[in-house]
C-alpha cells in the first residue's frame, strides 16, 4: 500500500495554507459553533471527544478531532477544516476537504503547513451543518528569534482517581495573565490514559487516605466503564485493555472530560509516553501485572493496540518532522501483525514479534521553540531492558513488598550494571538476591539507537537550554532505612526509573560532562509528586560533578506517591512481616491526632527523603516540627532541594537567555464535580535555574514557597 494511501485509511491528511482558501464575508449563511462541540438535539454529527492540534513546528502544525454520526453508522463522515487568524472565520488561510473512517475510529489527523511562524490560529471542523468547537493553537517562532518562553509540563491523569480540577486552575490562571505571560504549549509527558479499571487500582483517598467516591454533578459515578472486548485479567483480579478497541475506549472515556478537552483546545500539546499507555511499569512488549511471573506475561498484540490507540488520539508529528541537525527517527504508526511469544532476553530482545510490535511506531523527537529552546522528547519504554531486580526473584523475599519500589540501592546498582560491576568482575550476589545479570550487559533505559540519538541532538544543539522531556525521574530518590526495622539499609524509591537504570545515567551524564554540554534541564513526571534537585554525574562517586537540574511535576488526578505507598502497607505486607508492619510504616503515615495534631496521615515520607529515618523515627513520636528538624541527617539526599509526594497539580516554566523560573503547582484537591470553579492553589514552589558557563555553576537553590508548605516545612 502507497503510503499516501495508508495514511488516509489512518486518518491522516496534509493541508497547506499556502492553497488559495475559500475568503467570506461573514458566517451568516452558515451556523456558529454552539460552544458543546456541535451536540445538540438538531446534530447530525457529534464532535464528543473535542478538538487538539499538536507538535508545532515554526510553519506548521498537527490539528485533530474525532466526530460521529449521532446515528450510529460505519459509513465515511465527509469533513471540513477551517483554519483562520481569528476566531471569526471571516478570512479563512485553510478550507480543506478530508474523510473520518471507520479505520480509524473516525479520528483525523491534518499536518497544516505553509503557516506563518509564531503565530496564533483558530480551527475548527465542519460536518454537513455541524461544527466542532473552535481551537486555539500556535506555530513555534523562528530558530533564532529572541523570545521568552513559557509553557506546561504534565503527566498522570488518571480518570478515576479525580477529577481534571489541574487543567481547571491552569486554564483559569492563564486567561488572567497577560498574553506575554500564558502558557504557549503542554508538554505532558505520559499516563495520558491508564490501561486497567479494576476498582481497587483507581480509588480516589482523601487527605486522610479513605476512599471517596467521585460522582459528577448528575450523580454519575467517575469510572471507566467495561472494556469493549472484555479486557485481560489478572492472577490479582486486575482488569486490564486488551485490543485495540478498549484502548480506542479509554481515550474517548478520558477525553469526555470538559477540563482535558478545554485544555486541548486551549494550547497545542506536545505528547511522549509513559507506561500506562500500554500496561503498568511495561518494558518493550513485556507486561508485569503478576509478580511471580513476569517473563511469562508476553504482550507483544496489547502493545500494537496500545500504539495504534495513541497515534489515532494524540496528535503528534512523526514521519513528517521536519529535519533538524540530527536525523530525524520518528515514524508514523504502521499496522503490523504480530503474536504473543515469550521470551528470556532481558536488554536486547531480538524476538521477532517483539521487534515488529516495538517499532510499529517510534516516538522520540526534538522540536525547536525559538532561539532558547530544544525541546527532546524521549521514550522510556520501548527499549528499555527488564528492571534490574526480575519480580520472580523477588516473591519470596519477605522484606520486599514490591518488587519495582523500595529496593536495595546497592543490589540494584549490582544488578543493573551486569557484567560491568565491580570493574567488571561482577559478584555472584546481590545483597541478599542471586545476581542473575553477572553475565549480561549493563541495563538500557533508551536502547542503542535511542540513545545515539540524544547524544547526537544534545551535542549538536545550538539552543540556550536543551529541555529534557523525560516520562520518568531521573533524579536519585533515596530512602533513608537505617534507623528503620529490618531494613537498616539505603533504598530506591522507585527503581522503575532512572534509579534503576543507574549505568546509562552516568554513561549519559559523562556524555553532557566530557563534551561541556552545559544548560541540559530535565524535565520529568510519573512518580506523582513534586521533587526537585541536581543531578550528578555519579551519585556513588567520593567526589562527584553537577550536571543538571530534574524537576519532577505531580500527576494531574492520580493517587500521590504518598497515598500508594502508604496503602501498600495495608494490602501488600507479606503476612510474616504483620508484626513489624506498623514500625515500618510510621516513617511514611502516622496519625497526629494523639499527639495534639490534626491530620490522621501526616505525609512523613516527605521527612524519610528529606532528613532520614531518625527524623522521620521522631516526627512519629513527637510530631513537633523542631525536633523533626533537629534530627535531621545532613547526608540524606543532599541533592534534593524539594519533595512534596502527597502533590496534585503540573509544572509551570518561564524560558529566557539567563535563566529558567520554574514554578511547582499543588492543587488544593477537590474530590466534587466543581464544573469552571478553580480548585485552589494549596503551594507554589518557585525555583530559579540560572544560565550556566560551567559544570561548576550548576546548582539548585531552595524554592520560595508560598501557601501551605509540605510537610515537615516550617
Amino acid at each position: 500500500m502507497r503510503r499516501r494511501d495508508f495514511l488516509k485509511r489512518a486518518g491522516c491528511f496534509v493541508a497547506s495554507a499556502a492553497v488559495p482558501a475559500w475568503v467570506g464575508c461573514g458566517d451568516d449563511d452558515k451556523p456558529e459553533p454552539s460552544g458543546d462541540g456541535g451536540v445538540d438535539s438538531g446534530a447530525t454529527y457529534e464532535f464528543l471527544q473535542g478538538v487538539a492540534s499538536g507538535d508545532p513546528q515554526q510553519t506548521s502544525i498537527m490539528l485533530w478531532t474525532r466526530v460521529t454520526a449521532k446515528k450510529s453508522s460505519k459509513a465515511e463522515i465527509s469533513l471540513k477544516l477551517e483554519v483562520s487568524k481569528t476566531d471569526d472565520f471571516k478570512k479563512l488561510e485553510v478550507d480543506k476537504d478530508i474523510e473520518a473512517t471507520i479505520a480509524s475510529d473516525f479520528t483525523v489527523r491534518v499536518l497544516t503547513t505553509d503557516l506563518e511562524a509564531g503565530t496564533t490560529y483558530y480551527y475548527r471542523f465542519r460536518a454537513g451543518s455541524d461544527l466542532s468547537r473552535v481551537g486555539r493553537t500556535r506555530t513555534a517562532p523562528d530558530k533564532d528569534a529572541e523570545v521568552n518562553v513559557n509553557f506546561a509540563w504534565v503527566s498522570c491523569q488518571d480518570y478515576a482517581a479525580n477529577f481534571y480540577s489541574s487543567y481547571r486552575q491552569l486554564l483559569n490562571d492563564d486567561e488572567k495573565k497577560p498574553e506575554s505571560e500564558q502558557v504557549q504549549f503542554v508538554l505532558h509527558l505520559g499516563d495520558f490514559v491508564y490501561e486497567t479499571r479494576d476498582a481497587g487500582f483507581m480509588t480516589a483517598r482523601n487527605d486522610d487516605l479513605e476512599p471517596v467516591a467521585l460522582k459528577s454533578k448528575a450523580g454519575k459515578p467517575r469510572v471507566v466503564a467495561e472494556f469493549p472486548s472484555g479486557g485481560g485479567m489478572t492472577a490479582t483480579g486486575t482488569n486490564f485493555a486488551k485490543t485495540v478497541e478498549d484502548y480506542r475506549h479509554l481515550y474517548k472515556t478520558f477525553l469526555s472530560d470538559p477540563d482535558l478537552q478545554e485544555a486541548r483546545a486551549r494550547w497545542p500539546f506536545i505528547n511522549t509516553w509513559d507506561d500506562h499507555e500500554f500496561t503498568d511499569d511495561g518494558w518493550q512488549t513485556q507486561a508485569n501485572y503478576d509478580r511471580k511471573a513476569s517473563l511469562d506475561e508476553p504482550s507483544q498484540t496489547r502493545r500494537v493496540a496500545g500504539s495504534q490507540a495513541w497515534f489515532e488520539y494524540v496528535p503528534a508529528v512523526l514521519s513528517d518532522l521536519g529535519a533538524g541537525d540530527v536525523a530525524n527517527d520518528a515514524r508514523d504508526f504502521k499496522a503490523v501483525e504480530v503474536e504473543d511469544v515469550a521470551y528470556t532476553d532481558v536488554i536486547d530482545v531480538s524476538e521477532p514479534n517483539n521487534q515488529k510490535a516495538i517499532h510499529a511506531i517510534t516516538i522520540y523527537r526534538n522540536l525547536r521553540w525559538g532561539k532558547h529552546v530544544d525541546l527532546v522528547l524521549t521514550d522510556s519504554r520501548s527499549y528499555r531492558s527488564d528492571h534490574a531486580l526480575a519480580e520472580d526473584s523477588s516473591v519470596n523475599d519477605l522484606l520486599t513488598f514490591h518488587p519495582r519500589a523500595a529496593l536495595s540501592k546497592d543490589a540494584v546498582n549490582i544488578l543493573d550494571a551486569g557484567k560491568t560491576a565491580n570493574n567488571g568482575s561482577p559478584p555472584d550476589m546481590a545483597g541478599r538476591f542471586p545476581n542473575t545479570r553477572k553475565d549480561s550487559e549493563p541495563g538500557t533505559m533508551l536502547g542503542a539507537a535511542q540513545k545515539a540519538w540524544w547524544k547526537s541532538t544534545m551535542k549538536a544543539s545550538n539552543a540556550t537550554w536543551r529541555v529534557w522531556g523525560n516520562p520518568v525521574p531521573l533524579l536519585r530518590v533515596q530512602m533513608d532505612g537505617s534507623a528503620v526495622a529490618l531494613i537498616s539499609d539505603q533504598l530506591l524509591l522507585s527503581p522503575d526509573a532512572w534509579d534503576g537504570y543507574n549505568t546509562e545515567r552516568k554513561e549519559l551524564m559523562a556524555h553532557l560532562r566530557d563534551n561541556q554540554i552545559y544548560n541540559v534541564v530535565s524535565l520529568s513526571g510519573d512518580h506523582h509528586a513534586h521533587y526537585a534537585g541536581v543531578v550528578f554525574d555519579d551519585y556513588d562517586a567520593a567526589t562527584k560533578k553537577p550536571i543538571m537540574v530534574d524537576i519532577v511535576a505531580a500527576g494531574i488526578s492520580s493517587a500521590s506517591q504518598f497515598e500508594e505507598i502508604a496503602g501498600a502497607f495495608d494490602t501488600s505486607v507479606p503476612e510474616a512481616l504483620k508484626a513489624v508492619a506498623a514500625d515500618v510504616r510510621k516513617v511514611i503515615v502516622y496519625d497526629s491526632t494523639p499527639l495534639g495534631g490534626k491530620s490522621k496521615a501526616v505525609v512523613n515520607l516527605n521527612t524519610l527523603l528529606r532528613y532520614g529515618s531518625k527524623a522521620a523515627n521522631e516526627a512519629a513520636a513527637s510530631n513537633d516540627l523542631d525536633k523533626i528538624e533537629a534530627a535531621r541527617d545532613m547526608t540524606v539526599n543532599p541533592h534534593l532541594r524539594y519533595a512534596d509526594s502527597a502533590s496534585t497539580g503540573y509544572g509551570l516554566a518561564s524560558v529566557t537567555a539567563s535563566q529558567i523560573g520554574i514554578e511547582l503547582i499543588t492543587i488544593a484537591r477537590k474530590f466534587t464535580d466543581i464544573g469552571t470553579t478553580s480548585p485552589g492553589i494549596k503551594c507554589k514552589a518557585s525555583f530559579t535555574i540560572e544560565h550556566a558557563a560551567s559544570f561548576d555553576d550548576v546548582g539548585l537553590p531552595e524554592p520560595t514557597l508560598e501557601g501551605t508548605k509540605p510537610f515537615p516545612l516550617k
